[in-house]
């Protein structure tokens, strides 16, 4: 691309093609003066549509937009047998007098270079021209020949041929006079100088600019729009649109974290530029993110995920996700650089995580990457939830240092929170352990598993279920996440005191329908979210005299259908059953089996249970409720969607 310095404007579209063309296809050490005027000795000036300097000789170009077969004489032209001006002669007329305006300029022993007129004939952009030279050395060029022309010793015409030297091209800019203020002016819109072009296409610009009012500096970037540069005024119009609209964007956003300032529209009568800062660091795609810390990682990801949320706030999306069009600084700030809002918030969160995945993973932070893994597939949506986690992280500390693998024993501590105390119960993937708080000083369960990968997306997403709801009936569950170096995850929940239905040596009156009734609340409410216990027997029914709490909601369920639960949540019995009758089935047998003799429970499975529910006075038992119980433990109850169970099983009235 050679370097254009404009005097003027372009008379005509002809001129406008014809200016971009060579500039595009010159080379770099060229330099193509465009609208320029030539001093001749009587203190007037000619005006010279083009002046290349180039590798041969300096060129004096007249642009002619010709359409049809042009034919070209050493005295004559024709277009289509109209006569017309021969531009040669007026071209190397021109030239004549510029040779001796530099011939005065250089020194003694300094030769003046070869200057020659040229005549550039365009069509119509290119096409719908024809040429004929009644003379081949004539100096006449359509768009397939004139950079040969200019570029190669051929299209010289001087009867030795010499290179054009620096200090030759530097006299002729000093003969043409005020070149270096002209260029000063061109490459200045306002404060912003302009400095390296980045990108151009038709009438669209971006430069790197420097904003000096004086003082001090701040690089800029100039996204330049020359409607003139355009094919036509509809072409200009829908890009002239596409600006605006971007400025607006970002004033809309202006104050929100990851968003670049802009300064106001400038317009001058000529072009529409936009101002925007330079981003800071350097875009995702060359950040040497191996050499990167986890802190660091994890505070790249926090500022990235903050500001998609401000944005998104504000009823915008990102939408230009291109890795070169999102910055990193060094102290980890974040810029979207390509603000389009083209994509709705979903399709916006599933370009972020794909984006974003490969730091993720370098974290080797499960809850952090696995968020990433899903959003990338469009599974999750939950910004809030990463961005507490990924804060959680960095205030904990847990990234300073690499942390060593913890042995699952007494008094080992969890997540810097968690304590084992207790050991309760195990099986081959899982264990269950009592746990204290060391921070809160109180007890809390806690359940560990291995295998990592397989059970993450069951268990993170049953975390998130139970986290978010309250029942006052169901355990709390407080935290999730995975052990260092190791493949094993964790799930801590508030410890409810009480005994277990199982082990409680006095039952006063009335306290069997209050849990009974309390624990049926607590599963219409579960099932209507469709979360579902699963292991309901009487080891995870939590009693005091107040109320009844379900516990091992959905957790330990491993541990619970191993052991105690077995004969309450035998899978085969339930294969063809429902998740709300399989809860149902084990609520309802837990309680017979509770409060009968175990001599009338038989074995203690299902005909077992029908028999002792058959031991009570139906009467006394209430008729509507004896029924429920038999449909739900012969499985002819369908726990429809919208079904009350408390009418069900007619205990609406005894809710405390």
């Amino acid at each position: 691309m050679a370097k254009q310095i404009s005097f003027g404007t372009p008379v005509n579209d002809a001129e406008r093609w014809a200016f971009s063309m060579l500039a595009d296809e010159l080379p770099e050490n060229y330099i193509l003066l465009t609208n320029v005027e030539i001093p001749t000795k009587s203190g007037q000036a000619m005006e010279v549509d083009a002046l290349v300097i180039g590798e041969w000789g300096v060129y004096v170009v007249d642009v002619k937009g010709y359409i049809g077969r042009l034919d070209a004489g050493l005295h004559a032209w024709s277009l289509d047998g109209r006569q017309v001006d021969n531009s040669l002669a007026k071209a190397n007329y021109v030239a004549r007098v510029l040779a001796g305006n530099v011939k005065h300029k250089v020194p003694v022993g300094v030769y003046a270079p070869w200057c020659q007129g040229m005549v550039f004939v365009t069509g119509r952009k290119g096409e719908e021209i024809e040429l004929e030279k009644q003379q081949g050395s004539l100096s006449i060029y359509t768009p397939t020949q004139i950079v040969q022309a200019l570029t190669k010793e051929w299209g010289l015409t001087a009867p030795h041929k010499h290179l054009v030297t620096d200090e030759q091209k530097e006299m002729v800019l000093k003969t043409i006079g005020q070149v270096a203020l002209v260029e000063q002016r061109n490459s200045k819109i306002q404060d912003f100088i302009k400095l390296k072009c980045l990108f151009i296409q038709s009438g669209l610009e971006v430069w790197q600019s420097e904003y000096n009012p004086g003082g001090w500096t701040a690089p800029w970037l100039l996204k330049i729009l020359v409607p003139t540069q355009f094919e036509n005024s509809d072409e200009s119009s829908h890009f002239e649109q596409r600006l605006r609209d971007e400025f607006k964007r970002l004033q809309a956003l202006s104050g929100c974290s990851g968003v670049p300032h802009c300064a106001p529209l400038i317009q001058d009568g000529e072009q529409l530029v936009l101002p925007i800062r330079m981003p800071l660091g350097v875009p995702l795609n060359v950040l040497e993110h191996e050499n990167l810390s986890t802190y660091q990682l994890l505070e790249i990801l926090r500022r990235s995920v903050s500001g998609l949320q401000q944005i998104h706030r504000r009823g915008y999306t990102v939408g230009g996700w291109t890795s070169n069009c999102v910055f990193i600084s060094d102290q980890g700030d974040v810029e979207f650089i390509d603000i389009k809002d083209n994509l709705n918030t979903s399709e916006d969160i599933l370009a972020y995580a794909a984006s974003f995945l490969t730091l993720a993973e370098q974290t080797k932070q499960p809850r952090v990457y696995q968020w990433y893994r899903l959003a990338a597939t469009g599974a999750t949506t939950d910004l809030d939830a990463l961005r507490c986690d990924i804060s959680a992280l960095i205030d904990n500390g847990v990234c300073d240092t690499l942390p060593e693998r913890i042995a699952i024993q007494t008094g080992a501590i969890v997540d810097h929170h968690y304590r084992l105390e207790t050991f309760i119960a195990a099986t081959e993937h899982s264990q269950f352990w009592r746990a204290r708080h060391l921070q809160g000083h109180y007890q809390c369960g806690l359940s560990i598993y291995d295998k990592v990968d397989t059970d993450w997306l069951l268990l993170s997403n049953l975390y998130r279920s139970l986290s978010k709801v309250y029942h006052p009936h169901i355990e709390k569950v407080l935290a999730f996440g995975q052990l260092p170096q190791s493949d094993e995850l964790f799930i801590a929940r508030a410890w409810e005191y009480g005994e277990s239905l199982q082990e409680l040596n006095e039952i006063q009156l009335g306290q069997p329908v209050m849990w009974f009734t309390q624990l049926l609340s607590a599963l219409q409410y579960m099932h209507q979210m469709e979360i579902y216990h699963g292991a309901i027997c009487p080891m995870n029914i939590i009693c005091n005299k107040h109320k009844a709490i379900l516990v091992n909601f959905g957790i330990g369920l491993d541990i619970a259908t191993s052991h105690y639960a077995s004969r309450y949540a035998d899978p085969q019995m339930w294969a063809a059953e429902g998740d709300a009758e399989k809860d149902l089935y084990g609520l309802v047998a837990s309680f017979i089996a509770t409060l009968t003799p175990i001599k009338l429970q038989g074995d203690g499975g299902q005909a077992g249970i029908i028999s002792a529910l058959h031991a009570f006075d139906k009467t006394w038992f209430g008729e509507k409720t004896f029924d429920t119980c038999l449909k739900v433990l012969n499985f002819e109850f369908d726990a429809d969607a919208g079904q009350s169970y408390l009418e069900a099983f007619d205990v609406a009235d005894k809710l405390i």
